[in-house]
């Protein structure tokens, strides 16, 4: 009795959500995954240069990489980069105390450089509002040197800029979000990349 007790629990456990295949990564909502790839683009090469400001203002993050064609077809795309400096726990022990997701973020410079695309209403405080790391409006990706969307037939480098001002407690990026979106404005790829120290 209890061997067949037993055998019924192990077999319960494992084809609990908890731990079988059907577990999902899920975000919060009108927040993606943190990772997307799509089969009909590729990025190559990529780079994060760090460069002095001609103006004096702080240093620029350069990101810089090569986006391939993986269809036989042209594609129209909108195209985001976001680079952040955000502040995380120095450890993952359970006692140190988690840093509040308000001064998570000590700086947000996106490209195209309109930060109101990616403010949104806080629903824990109300007419607060928070900064993530998805555009309102995808068709804002546009390319800078056209003014019109991005248009990829066979391979294309794709360079963004993103200014950090000189400040008291200066600090520089230490994570880049590439985000892409088709002619629709439908997400098909998104990336985050850690570039802590990373210099050229």
């Amino acid at each position: 009795m209890k061997k067949n007790f037993f055998a019924l629990f192990i077999l319960f456990i494992i084809n609990s959500p908890l731990f079988g295949e059907e577990v999902k990564k899920t975000s919060s909502p009108g927040i993606p995954v943190q990772s997307l790839y799509s089969e009909k683009l590729k990025i190559k090469n990529i780079s994060f240069n760090r460069l002095v400001d001609v103006q004096g203002k702080g240093e620029t993050l350069e990101v810089e990489f090569l986006l391939k064609n993986l269809i036989d077809d042209p594609q129209y795309l909108y195209i985001v980069v976001v680079a952040t400096f955000e502040k995380v726990e120095k450890t993952k022990s359970s006692f140190e105390m988690p840093i509040p997701p308000k001064k998570r973020i000590r700086s947000f410079v996106p490209y195209p450089d309109d930060i109101s695309n990616y403010e949104y209403d806080n629903p824990q405080k109300e007419g607060e509002k928070r900064l993530i790391k998805m555009p309102k409006n995808p068709k804002a990706g546009i390319n800078p040197n056209t003014g019109k969307p991005y248009h990829l037939v066979n391979q294309m480098i794709v360079r963004t800029y993103h200014l950090s001002n000189y400040r008291s407690n200066y600090f520089y990026f230490n994570e880049v979000a590439i985000i892409i979106f088709d002619a629709e404005g439908s997400l098909i790829y998104k990336q985050l990349y850690k570039i802590s120290g990373v210099r050229r």
